[in-house]
């Protein structure tokens, strides 16, 4: 079990450590955009975004994880070659009808979601961006499967970095609005592009196979309408906000969601290492009890995180960078939804955590329950909080959401693949948790109270008998 849970966690840090840089290089465009750009021209180019992140799904269609299953079920070279190429041709093919079509309507798109037509060139420039992207997508996956984390860090690094250069020129020194956001986008996914298949080419072929098309669209297209309702409860609620709200209400929900980009990370990082792990081991006589320690560490680690930047969070948005704050002052109230959304993540996590079962069984329909129950949750209480609460609504109906997919996820995977679950240490950390949480609420004025809070939380766990901390602790006292 060791060198499983080893082995998984040196894939998850380095992608952690990758996914830090990349976020973090990312995260810098807050700033950017916060201080430069107005509440309302920030929340139209939230609401691209959204768009762009709905038909990520429609371009992908599953391709990419019918392709993990079957490469790594693969015995020899040729036949992974002929996944392989299958999954590009398949994916370029798609990619580009689906490109025509917005930019041949991108009049019309624009008029439906902005409720104005001077916005088609960004999104026609987003149809640029969904066709190369979805071209590296296949690629990636490829690099992940071949647990090549180090290549695939640095081709998103020059990615983000190519990103945030061209932001910076495009908005602070040509100053041409939302529009650099978008043509910066376009510019660094062509460049991808042509690096990520530069050193994944030598797996292509002139290849395309009409039965491993079935056998991909069949694993596939049922991750459609989940990824569909998976992105509409973390996206949906947007519009939600712009159509009780206004545009600005978005740009400012908006910019404290993306201080949920510090949990991100973690899940992110862990689910890039996850879904290749488990579907390698899952065969073996140790993947049971290797699940349920994973899941006991990730919530340990999930947790120590999310008390942390809850007790800071009121120093991180107010942080200058380069004579700039984190988030600029005219967003300062958003950081009030920022530990609601950390907490969020946090249960997306837990649903990554309880998905193997599905995977092995292949019962990809289920997804579709699990995250349109999340879906109809958020919605739902969108419209119910909103009005009351306004943005702080709109987190916490988001939070329900990942609360309900998971609750819902695990007794029917248990049913799939029974995972002997460490529930007496978990209660252990989730009660430190709470305790440390009401330190915050009462005491956490001060900077000494939060950092006490913290330091309560480590305490309570090691002194709960969690026996990973106790034998490290005694290893290192010897």
């Amino acid at each position: 079990m060791s060198r499983q849970i080893i082995n998984l966690t040196k894939q998850t840090l380095t992608y952690g450590l990758g996914n830090i840089l990349t976020r973090f290089i990312t995260f810098l465009l807050l700033p950017l955009f916060t201080n430069l750009l107005t509440p309302e021209e920030y929340g139209l180019a939230t609401l691209v975004f959204v768009f762009l992140g709905f038909m990520n799904i429609i371009y992908h269609y599953g391709i990419d994880s019918a392709f993990l299953r079957s490469f790594g079920e693969a015995k020899d070279k040729d036949s992974k070659r002929r996944l392989f190429s299958t999954a590009i041709w398949l994916s370029l093919g798609t990619g580009f009808t689906f490109s025509l079509l917005i930019y041949t309507f991108s009049g019309s798109i624009s008029a439906i979601l902005l409720k104005d037509t001077q916005y088609v060139n960004i999104f026609r420039l987003a149809a640029g961006v969904l066709l190369f992207d979805s071209a590296a997508h296949v690629p990636f996956a490829l690099l992940r499967m071949k647990e090549k984390a180090i290549t695939f860090i640095i081709i998103k690094l020059i990615n983000v970095v190519t990103t945030l250069g061209l932001n910076i020129y495009l908005i602070a020194v040509v100053k041409i609005g939302i529009s650099g956001i978008f043509l910066s986008a376009f510019i660094a996914s062509v460049i991808t592009v042509i690096i990520v298949y530069s050193v994944t080419i030598s797996s292509l072929r002139f290849n395309f196979s009409l039965t491993l098309v079935k056998d991909y669209l069949k694993f596939g297209l049922p991750f459609v309408p989940a990824g569909l309702a998976s992105i509409m409860m973390e996206t949906i609620d947007r519009y939600i906000i712009e159509h009780l709200k206004g545009t600005a209400t978005v740009g400012l929900y908006s910019a404290g969601y993306k201080l949920g980009i510090f949990m991100l990370l973690i899940t992110t990082a862990f689910n890039y290492a996850w879904q290749p792990f488990f579907l390698r081991i899952g065969n073996t006589k140790e993947a049971k009890p290797v699940f349920a320690r994973v899941f006991t560490y990730y919530i340990l680690g999930t947790l120590f995180v999310w008390i942390t930047l809850s007790a800071f969070i009121h120093e991180i948005v107010r942080f200058k960078l380069f004579g700039f704050s984190i988030i600029g002052p005219s967003f300062y109230d958003s950081e009030i939804i920022i530990p609601v959304v950390l907490l969020a993540y946090i249960f997306q996590g837990v649903y990554l955590n309880f998905m193997p079962g599905i995977y092995f069984e292949k019962k990809t329909h289920y997804i579709l329950l699990f995250t349109f129950s999340g879906a109809l949750v958020n919605i739902g209480l969108n419209f119910v909080l909103i009005p009351r609460f306004g943005i702080m609504g709109s987190a916490v109906a988001t939070l329900a959401g990942y609360v309900t997919m998971a609750l819902i996820t695990f007794p029917v995977t248990q049913k799939l693949f029974k995972v002997p679950y460490e529930w007496t240490q978990i209660f252990k950390i989730v009660l430190s948790s709470i305790i440390a949480i009401y330190t915050i609420i009462h005491f956490g004025n001060s900077l000494s109270y939060k950092f006490l809070s913290v330091f309560i939380f480590l305490i309570l766990v090691l002194f709960m008998n969690f026996p990973l901390v106790k034998t490290k602790v005694k290893y290192l006292f010897k």
